[in-house]
């Protein structure tokens, strides 16, 4: 019979059904990985605010207490955030964390964007948490179960 893998099956469609699959495992894959580094962000503010502080504008954050105390509470909520990215089921408990994230993220832009010092800072702001909200957003997608191949649901 020649290379075709299943009888009735054009050649090479197995090839597209690979890449149908590979492409599909990126996909559910992807809210887990957004997940994953925000975990992996908020722990290394957790031990080290500055390294947000400094990035938003606030080289002294380190030094001022109370500015640590903030910044490790807002990480808190990140942390918890991107656990639930990673542990939580597909589908509606998914999407819930992920709605929490993405909220998260761009009332981190909006607050930032307009309060802190200057207007390098307030853009910084802006974008790097918009687009990570936006890429939390877009990583939806993924967030439904695998669907069964060869059996339809009853």
């Amino acid at each position: 019979m020649g290379d075709a893998a299943v009888e009735g099956e054009p050649a090479g469609a197995e090839d597209s059904t690979a890449g149908r699959s590979v492409g599909g495992v990126l996909l559910r894959a992807f809210p887990r990985v957004m997940g994953a580094i925000t975990v992996g962000y908020a722990l290394l503010v957790l031990v080290s605010p500055e390294v947000m502080t400094d990035a938003i504008g606030l080289p002294h954050g380190a030094a001022d207490p109370d500015l640590a105390l903030l910044t490790r509470a807002m990480l808190l909520r990140d942390l918890a955030c991107g656990l639930a990215m990673v542990f939580a089921p597909a589908r509606w408990p998914l999407l819930t964390a992920i709605a929490i994230r993405v909220a998260s993220d761009l009332g981190d832009a909006h607050v930032m964007g307009a309060g802190l010092p200057t207007d390098a800072d307030r853009c910084a702001a802006l974008v790097v948490a918009g687009g990570f909200g936006v890429l939390c957003a877009l990583s939806a997608f993924g967030a439904r179960r695998p669907q069964r191949s060869g059996r339809q649901a009853m």
